[in-house]
């Protein structure tokens, strides 16, 4: 239990902080003025103020406003002894949800398709991809949303065979309007697809983790970590 709560605290301290923001800017409040504290001293002054964290939970966040360079860390045995960062304010301690990065994920995806020359093909990376992600069946307004068009879904849904001998591998899904009450930007008259996982090959598999990595590398830089004679795969987007 403690080893589970000690991890929460350092390792997620980013939840933390965003759910918590207003601990943060009591602590800038408790550092400024050039003051020195260590754990004990900022929690003791804490609970004076009607914040009534656990030391564990304060040492997180201390920790957590050091690694964004808020604060500056020493040791002064046996304690640790914190100080704010000469060039920072109080809106450098405030993490709401306004802050937090959004992400077009509809937009990053259509970007890697619109590579694909077959509509088929890329109506089944879209709809697999997004029921990857979301856990749940994909709407045509969201393949509208990443640059396929109704025409093409259309087509596709014509075609006797399409794309494999004997089926399409995206069909229609019979229960999704259970999703419309807690999806409310999908409109109610978009349909929705599923994709029949167990008709998926190799290859099929290796282009979508292709699509998914690279945007995953499109959003963390990763360029220390990969190897400078890395050969490029030909499914490489």
């Amino acid at each position: 239990m403690l080893i589970t709560f000690v991890r929460y605290t350092f390792i997620d301290f980013g939840v933390l902080m965003q759910e918590h923001s207003d601990l943060s800017v009591e602590i800038y409040d408790l550092l400024k003025d050039g003051r020195q504290l260590s754990i004990s001293g900022i929690t003791r002054e804490l609970k004076s103020r009607d914040f009534n964290e656990h030391r564990l939970i304060v040492t997180g966040y201390l920790r957590a406003l050091k690694d964004m360079d808020c604060l500056n860390e020493f040791d002064l045995s046996p304690s640790k002894i914190y100080t704010l960062k000469e060039d920072k304010n109080a809106g450098g301690f405030v993490r709401t949800k306004k802050e937090v990065k959004t992400v077009d994920v509809y937009g990053l995806v259509g970007e890697k398709l619109s590579k694909m020359t077959s509509a088929a093909t890329k109506i089944e990376t879209a709809v697999y991809i997004f029921m990857t992600l979301f856990d749940r069946p994909c709407f045509e307004s969201e393949l509208n949303a990443a640059g396929i068009d109704s025409n093409q879904i259309t087509r596709y849904f014509s075609s006797t065979t399409g794309s494999t001998p004997d089926s399409n591998l995206v069909v229609k899904s019979k229960d999704f309007k259970k999703y419309y009450d807690e999806l409310p930007q999908i409109p109610k008259s978009s349909p929705a697809y599923e994709i029949h996982t167990d008709k998926l090959d190799p290859d099929f598999l290796m282009r979508t983790v292709n699509i998914l990595s690279a945007l995953l590398k499109d959003e963390i830089d990763v360029s220390e970590l990969v190897s400078k004679t890395a050969n490029k795969s030909l499914l490489d987007f």
